[in-house]
């Protein structure tokens, strides 16, 4: 069984109202491995928003895809997807590390061995996508 489908991202998607993407790219140099929150936080991070249903349904089903088992790997985040409701909650949170090889689900360290999720993200995220 996949940690996704036991967290079950796609199962809460009818709460879910916005999508956050945040990445720092991989060549700017952090002292430490940044976990979610620091992510979030730090200067240099992008970060962008969608309220559209179509791609945040997209979004989830790649997690579910990409996602395999619980690791002990270090996850060194530059990708977050925060998934919230329509007050402001969280819903599910996914970040991923530069490679798109490790993430973090849900605060679960997990394996992520279809490394097609970062490669989508980089085509459809950012200034030019229905992220804002």
């Amino acid at each position: 069984m996949h940690a996704a489908e036991s967290k079950g991202p796609s199962a809460r998607a009818a709460a879910i109202a916005k999508l956050t993407v945040y990445h720092l790219a991989a060549l700017v140099e952090t002292e430490t491995a940044l976990d979610g929150a620091e992510l979030e936080r730090y200067d240099q991070t992008e970060r962008y928003d969608s309220t559209d249903r179509e791609f945040i349904a997209e979004v989830l089903g790649r997690i579910e895809r990409a996602v395999s088992q619980p690791t002990s790997d270090v996850c060194d985040v530059r990708w977050g997807l925060v998934f919230s409701d329509s007050g402001g909650g969280r819903v599910t949170t996914f970040f991923l590390d530069a490679f798109g090889s490790t993430g973090i689900l849900n605060g679960e360290t997990v394996d992520v061995p279809d490394t097609s999720l970062i490669d989508w993200l980089r085509e459809n995220s950012g200034p030019d996508s229905v992220l804002t």
